[in-house]
């Protein structure tokens, strides 16, 4: 590898509203393995002191350069704004509350490096205080783009790639950063898109390790362990996009696929309204209105419609 690696890495850390894990998560990504690389803290109008610890931290070292959104934009917002401060070929997009393993860039920019089709590169991830790791078995450090779409981006609605990866500039460029529409998931829509035109890259150990370590005020969206509507529309707006471009829809074969996915789509928000019903929790009945896409098939509009005016009649609610 290249002496001069560090050089070409822009590190684009997200913050908002961590301050008591911000500086953990800063000081594994300042204690590197290279050096050369910039550090863009990029805080999204934290208002629980992040952003002046963020200050007292770049005063102790020249290489955390703070920048701030001009107003609250959300992970994509923010993640579009950050790239935007860096000219280096090699974007390091990284979350506030995790912790880097010591050689994360190193790894990731030697797959970069080794593989100039690659358009980004991930990793397994380790667990705080866990010995759990969250892996997928991969072929190789170099995985076929259209591979990884079929076999796990669009085969499951979780996600194989966190929101942490090295992705390339150019070919952040290319697609045109991230969509903010797609709120808080819009990452998954981004690997989606990348991997639909280039390789992807792998490093095959747990050099991150996550934090789940939410503030009791976060919005229950951002919390994996809720359920959340919205998030579920996020997600099949998301596939539904991107199956769109990658199907051909004038093949009857692509015509099938589309409709399966438009079935699988209806049969998987099928199966949460059941779930309702059967657990009793009627304010997920009530609130189903959030998952509507253009996408449901006409059946799950009826099946949605008769329960929200059963539930509303019960609960004596204004429909």
């Amino acid at each position: 590898m290249s002496n001069n690696i560090g050089a070409r890495i822009s590190v684009c850390l997200l913050t908002y509203n961590h301050v008591e894990v911000i500086e953990s998560t800063l000081r594994s990504i300042l204690d590197q393995t290279i050096t050369g690389y910039e550090v863009i803290v990029s805080d999204d109008c934290s208002t629980d002191g992040t952003w002046e610890r963020i200050l007292e931290l770049a005063a102790e070292d020249v290489r955390l350069k703070p920048v701030r959104t001009p107003h609250n934009m959300g992970m994509p917002g923010n993640s579009n704004f950050a790239v935007a401060r860096s000219d280096r070929p090699y974007i390091a997009l990284l979350h506030h509350d995790d912790i880097y393993r010591k050689d994360l860039l190193e790894k990731w920019a030697g797959v970069l490096d080794r593989n100039s089709d690659a358009a980004f590169v991930f990793n397994p991830y380790g667990v705080f205080e866990s010995d759990f790791i969250y892996e997928e078995l991969m072929p190789g450090e170099c995985l076929d783009g259209t591979w990884l779409l079929k076999r796990y981006l669009f085969a499951r609605l979780g996600c194989a790639v966190r929101g942490t990866a090295m992705i390339r500039r150019e070919a952040w460029g290319q697609v045109g950063g991230m969509r903010e529409q797609f709120g808080l998931l819009a990452d998954v829509d981004l690997w989606m898109r990348l991997a639909m035109r280039w390789s992807v890259g792998y490093v095959s150990e747990p050099v991150i390790t996550v934090r789940h370590q939410r503030p009791g005020y976060y919005p229950d969206i951002y919390s994996g362990s809720a359920f959340s509507w919205r998030r579920q529309r996020f997600l099949y707006e998301i596939h539904a996009s991107n199956r769109l471009d990658y199907l051909d829809l004038n093949t009857l074969l692509g015509r099938l696929q589309w409709w399966g996915f438009r079935l699988k789509l209806s049969f998987e928000t099928t199966k949460w309204l059941v779930y309702a019903v059967v657990r009793k929790r009627p304010e997920m009945i009530t609130s189903s209105h959030e998952s509507v896409t253009q996408y449901d098939l006409w059946p799950l509009h009826i099946l949605r419609g008769v329960l929200q005016r059963t539930f509303l009649s019960r609960l004596d609610l204004p429909k």
